[in-house]
């Protein structure tokens, strides 16, 4: 499944001294007598109340104890998958502890409402027959939201654990689960699921929708004035639950910052220089002089380019630059566009795992304070092991040169596509692709000696941070 050799080390043999580059929220020292509000997930995949998300879990579990749930037809790639772990000892055992082993650690949102991976199957085989939920529950207003990341919030705690760790690392159980994410993918794409648009469509959804695509402006325009749809059509006109969260801007809602034709200005007086934001999304972190190789499963997660861009053989170019990644919410615009203009010199969809989050991130080595909603304190981790798109662009202005950007799908948000192919010539804000369902997060690599002189420049506080807008000015390349 993975072209790249580099294997990852046993968690036994890892350091912990290292912290990571940007700020990640720690749990205060009374955690157990608070409200379960302490973290907000990054991106608003999940609710910003845990026991939200317990419940919603509990809900599920129950529904598969209705006697309608036995009269269901099974899904023939989840019974392909339940079939590869139960047939395989060591597949079984780890599979099953991982929930022994998340129910055995501290959670501060009490019992965990799974136990068993016999149980997961069954909550996984009501998940895809339905999209992704937005739910509404007003008290307390924050537990209004969705359940954007529907599988994995039920592995959210599982997944962090000794067991969960090497079972989602496995590239045999990547490659059988890809055919379970490939059919919900499909329903998801199907007018089956246009149902599942009712609750974020609805009236408070809409306008919070609105709100983060206004970028915080309470007195911005409406969805309906922002992004194409047709308010008097049912479901707004979008044809399926993927065809809404694939939605396009109306035309000059993302204006280019500095189109490579525009007149010079003593500010900017070689727009060429100007680099966009590729993606509707907040800024993590910049991470300059990054390595060929590196560990990246450190608790300080660097980054490894041979690793992220799949052993290329354009990597070495780009070893000594600069990494730049940034994150998507699941209420924002999943589309990608050209930050230069510059040819396409290859483009590539990268296989990985769904559910890997840094070992120091979960529950097996941060027991006291895991990721609230993993894999989101991974990111640069996952830029590694995740599957992800990845295109190369030869930039027009030799002063920036060659870049990569890497799509990095995360957890069951993980379908990229290219609309664009190698060989084609590129415009600065030319939509170039997409992640299905949703998104996640991405990485732009600049070559050593570029001068980029950001907007924003870092740090950054990833539990703050709000977006910055798609084709807007992300840094300024000096001379």
């Amino acid at each position: 499944m993975y072209k790249v050799k580099a294997s990852v080390p046993a968690p036994s043999l890892f350091p912990s001294s290292t912290q990571l580059n940007y700020h990640r929220i720690t749990a205060p020292s009374n955690m157990a007598s608070l409200p379960v509000t302490a973290h907000r997930p990054i991106g608003s995949w999940l609710p910003e109340q845990r026991p939200a998300i317990q419940d919603w879990i509990a809900s599920k579990l129950q529904q598969t104890k209705r006697k309608n749930f036995a009269s269901l037809d099974p899904n023939p790639q989840i019974v392909a998958f339940q079939k590869l772990v139960n047939d395989n000892p060591n597949l079984k055992t780890l599979a099953n502890d991982m929930f022994t082993q998340s129910s055995k650690h501290y959670d501060p949102t009490g019992e965990p409402a799974l136990k068993t991976f016999g149980q997961f199957i069954d909550v996984l085989s009501l998940i895809i027959q339905s999209a992704p939920p937005f739910f509404d529950k007003q008290d307390p207003p924050t537990a209004m939201g969705m359940i954007g990341f529907p599988i994995n919030a039920v592995l959210d705690w599982p997944m962090g654990t000794v067991a969960g760790y090497e079972f989602w690392l496995l590239p045999e159980v990547n490659a059988s689960f890809k055919g379970v994410l490939d059919t919900w993918g499909s329903f998801l794409a199907s007018p089956g699921s246009q149902s599942g648009l009712e609750g974020w469509l609805s009236k408070d959804a809409l306008h919070m929708l609105a709100t983060v695509a206004n970028t915080g402006d309470l007195g911005g325009p409406t969805f309906d004035k922002i992004f194409i749809c047709n308010p008097t059509e049912k479901y707004y006109g979008y044809k399926s639950w993927d065809d809404f969260f694939i939605r396009e801007f109306q035309d000059g809602m993302r204006p280019i910052a500095c189109p490579d034709d525009a007149p010079p200005t003593p500010e900017y007086p070689d727009p060429t220089l100007v680099i966009t934001n590729a993606c509707e999304s907040a800024p993590l972190q910049v991470a300059e002089h990054v390595k060929l190789h590196d560990q990246f499963w450190l608790k300080s997660q660097p980054y490894s380019l041979d690793r992220m861009l799949n052993s290329n053989p354009n990597t070495s170019k780009l070893v000594g630059g600069t990494v730049y990644q940034a994150f998507l919410s699941a209420k924002s615009y999943h589309r990608w566009h050209a930050p230069v203009s510059g040819n396409v010199i290859d483009i590539e969809l990268v296989p990985g795992s769904y559910y890997s989050e840094n070992y120091f991130e979960g529950l097996a080595g941060n027991p006291d304070d895991p990721d609230p909603a993993a894999p989101n304190y991974s990111q640069p981790y996952i830029s590694a092991v995740a599957a992800r798109g990845i295109i190369w662009i030869q930039a027009d202005n030799p002063t920036i040169g060659l870049m990569a950007i890497v799509f990095i799908g995360m957890a069951e948000v993980s379908g990229c596509e290219f609309i664009v192919q190698k060989g084609d010539h590129i415009t600065k804000g030319q939509q170039i692709g997409m992640f299905h369902f949703g998104g996640s997060s991405h990485c732009m690599i600049f070559q050593p000696g570029v001068k980029l002189l950001w907007k924003r420049p870092p740090p950054y506080d990833m539990d703050t941070e709000n977006n910055s807008r798609v084709n807007s000015l992300l840094a300024v390349v000096g001379n």
